[in-house]
């Protein structure tokens, strides 16, 4: 079986969320590429940065299941991959604290970490004000 995008799956509230960070990264001039996973796409700077075969900065996923049929994911993970982004882009990104994924109690951001990550489980407005200001972040991708 062949998966489906992940675009055309329906959970509820997460497939929402999903929709509205994929149209939000879209928005903000980000490429997004599917490589066939039931789960995920890349994120690229721009189209051009992809046909020129740049490495993804990020990717948005499907989490909480693999196993669509039994259970239904419960999270959308917007990430993005430290080494594959600019010094402003990462700097950007981890000033914003709010639906991080990490859970160091000091430093609260750990630099080594392979990616940034923001996790979402509805889309309320905080959790849209923050996408926003992930958007504003986005946004400048293609000029650095």
């Amino acid at each position: 079986m062949t998966a489906k995008h992940p675009l055309h799956y329906h959970f509820g509230e997460v497939t929402e969320l999903f929709h509205y960070i994929y149209e939000v990264c879209e928005t903000a001039g980000i490429y997004i590429d599917w490589s066939g996973t039931a789960q995920t796409v890349q994120l690229y700077r721009s189209k051009e940065s992809f046909l020129s075969g740049e490495r993804y900065i990020g990717a948005i996923q499907y989490e909480g299941s693999n196993q669509f049929q039994k259970r239904w994911p419960s999270t959308v993970s917007l990430r993005f991959r430290r080494a594959n982004l600019s010094f402003i882009l990462k700097y950007c990104l981890e000033q914003i604290e709010d639906y991080r994924k990490d859970t160091n109690k000091e430093p609260f951001i750990n630099p080594n970490a392979e990616s940034i990550a923001f996790k979402f489980t509805s889309l309320t407005d905080e959790a849209k004000q923050v996408i926003s200001k992930i958007k504003e972040v986005l946004c400048i991708a293609n000029y650095v």
